[in-house]
């Protein structure tokens, strides 16, 4: 996994970097091969915002979470990914049941 963190108008953390390290890893048991996961931490006005992007083995999905904490903008995101990630995989999955019915009633 290729993690990069990207910090705009805002000091750096280890703590933070650490956390978002962790929360990353998360990430890799859904796929198999090299994947790519960006992040970036900034503010707005009283917000903080994190913004994943996460690209690999021809998927690209992205996940923005705002609050007034640094660590649940991060999970925000992430669940955000998460529930596409999950969408996908059904839509693959109802896809493959379907055309392996359809070969079986041939």
């Amino acid at each position: 996994m290729n993690l990069n963190i990207t910090f705009k108008h805002v000091d750096s953390s280890e703590a933070l970097k650490e956390f978002i390290r962790e929360k990353s890893e998360t990430l890799s048991k859904y796929f198999q091969g090299k994947i790519s996961v960006n992040w970036v931490i900034s503010t707005e006005k009283l917000s903080r915002v994190v913004t994943c992007h996460l690209s690999g083995n021809s998927m690209n999905y992205m996940g923005e979470g705002r609050s007034e904490d640094f660590r649940a903008s991060v999970d925000i995101a992430l669940n955000k990914i998460e529930k596409q990630i999950r969408k996908h995989k059904e839509i693959v999955t109802d896809h493959t049941n379907h055309n392996i019915r359809g070969l079986r009633a041939a």
